[in-house]
């Protein structure tokens, strides 16, 4: 199946696309929360024989009021996608998020956003806030759906186990202490960080252990360490680009290994890398992009007295790597 992506703003025109049946949101990370928005959206397009979409925003609305802080996005735009065309979404509309969209009262909101994106029938979680100073609640957004024909369906929100509710609040939190697998439990998968791979010192490679290098750019940095991995390479001729029309994804090998995340102060540099050794594997991936799961956090990072205890322990690393997933994959 092909996904649609589209990029739309305030003021263009109207869509040509086809009634859609559109679940709304940031879907960062596409969480269990989220995952049941979808799955009830679903069943409604396959019910009255619409589309069944994702509308949803970029910048990221956090990034928009605070382009200072962290990098803090569970997932980039090219695995959101990816991951929204596995739950089945026919088309993705990025919302860009700016001033104008943001000055809209919730009744504009309605008239010049969901209006135009050729909206039928809109699903979200009760919670869903819209409009100038979030204004707008489920209540208003239903009143207002009646005036321009769109169905309103409210879902209530996700709890796990805990009793908690499941936000990408709440899976940040888990990575940033290292509790893989209360951030596998809300995403219903291990939790991902891509990157194009760079060059580097080469260092992994004169300690018998090369590595794939790359940056987390604007995403969530997990605790720093070392973690248990399987990764994708995605093929440098298939289209995955965030920006492309339509989107198709093919099954790509699986590779295990192990991943060291954090500025490694052994060597002295503060840069923050994720730093990738694949077992059994010497092939040339730079400027290739790696898609990395997290399995397992195995240990945090540490500062070693030499380059000899640093490989030491990178070979008790692999061995614990490799028993770990031996049992999962």
């Amino acid at each position: 199946m092909k996904t649609k992506i589209v990029y739309w703003s305030v003021g263009d025109l109207p869509l040509n696309l086809p009634p859609l049946t559109a679940v709304i949101g940031n879907f960062d990370g596409v969480h269990l929360g989220h995952q049941k928005l979808i799955s009830t959206a679903k069943e409604f397009a396959k019910n009255n024989g619409t589309k069944l979409g994702v509308i949803t925003f970029d910048p990221h609305p956090r990034r928009y009021f605070r382009w200072k802080e962290p990098g803090f996005l569970l997932s980039d735009i090219i695995e959101k996608n990816r991951i929204l065309s596995l739950h089945g979404i026919e088309i993705i509309v990025y919302v860009n998020f700016n001033d104008e969209l943001r000055q809209l009262s919730p009744e504009q909101f309605v008239s010049n956003v969901l209006h135009p994106l050729g909206v039928s029938h809109l699903v979200a979680g009760t919670d869903f806030a819209f409009g100038r100073g979030r204004a707008g609640d489920m209540a208003l957004l239903a009143s207002l759906g009646e005036i321009y024909n769109i169905k309103i369906t409210d879902v209530s929100l996700k709890v796990d186990n805990k009793s908690a509710i499941v936000s990408s609040s709440r899976v940040r939190a888990a990575l940033q202490g290292g509790r893989i697998d209360d951030a596998r439990e809300m995403l219903g998968r291990p939790p991902t960080i891509c990157g194009t791979v760079k060059h580097g010192d080469k260092r992994g490679r004169q300690l018998n252990f090369p590595t794939a290098n790359f940056s987390l750019e604007d995403c969530q940095v997990p605790a720093y360490g070392v973690y248990a991995i399987t990764a994708v390479i995605e093929e440098k001729d298939i289209p995955f680009n965030d920006k492309n029309e339509n989107l198709r994804y093919i099954n790509l090998p699986i590779l295990k290994g192990v991943a060291n995340i954090g500025i490694r102060p052994t060597i002295g540099d503060r840069t923050v890398m994720a730093e990738v050794h694949l077992f059994e594997f010497d092939k040339d991936i730079y400027g290739t992009r790696l898609c990395v799961n997290l399995h397992h956090y195995i240990r945090g990072e540490k500062k070693f007295d030499s380059l000899t205890s640093l490989k030491l322990q990178i070979s008790k690393d692999v061995d614990t790597a490799k028993e770990i997933l031996a049992k999962i994959i």
